[in-house]
């Protein structure tokens, strides 16, 4: 439990780090900290479900992401002001060092046991944040539709 609690405050402050150093308006840092703790503990529960990674992976990636559409539109900022500091968390940061050494010294069993993981792992995040960005895009894109068709009603009707 404890380890747990020290993992959501590490990434709290990592997500926290990110911000500062790629020059986040201070405004907006508590809520890319919020961001990674909310993203490890997602994480960290779905851990206790299961151990496949890509599922991990691709359900804290798409919390991750809702999160960061919400502050985008409470903010009105892009998303990805806050979708890259809650990425930090999630980078399988051990295993792709591991994979690297391994390919260096030719130790097949190191990339074997190492690479599968970090690329599970990648693809989770990747196609996590992919499938949250297409339905926001074709969100807007239906209500900015709906809007324009609202709006040509309503000045047919003031012209008639």
């Amino acid at each position: 439990m404890m380890e747990a609690v020290k993992l959501v405050i590490c990434s709290f402050f990592s997500s926290l780090g990110f911000g500062i150093v790629f020059r986040m308006e201070r405004k907006y840092l508590l809520i890319a900290g919020l961001s990674g703790g909310l993203t490890r503990i997602v994480y960290l529960l779905l851990s206790q479900v299961t151990s496949e990674m890509f599922i991990i992976c691709f359900l804290s990636a798409v919390a991750a992401s809702v999160f960061s559409e919400i502050m985008a539109v409470r903010t009105k900022n892009p998303s990805t002001v806050f979708i890259y500091p809650s990425i930090v968390p999630l980078l399988p940061g051990g295993t792709l060092y591991y994979s690297i050494v391994g390919l260096m010294l030719q130790d097949t069993g190191m990339v074997a046991e190492n690479l599968v993981p970090c690329l599970h792992s990648l693809a989770g995040l990747s196609i996590g944040f992919i499938v949250i960005s297409i339905f926001m895009h074709y969100r807007r894109r239906y209500r900015f539709r709906m809007s324009r068709k609202l709006l040509g009603r309503f000045v047919k009707g003031v012209r008639g």
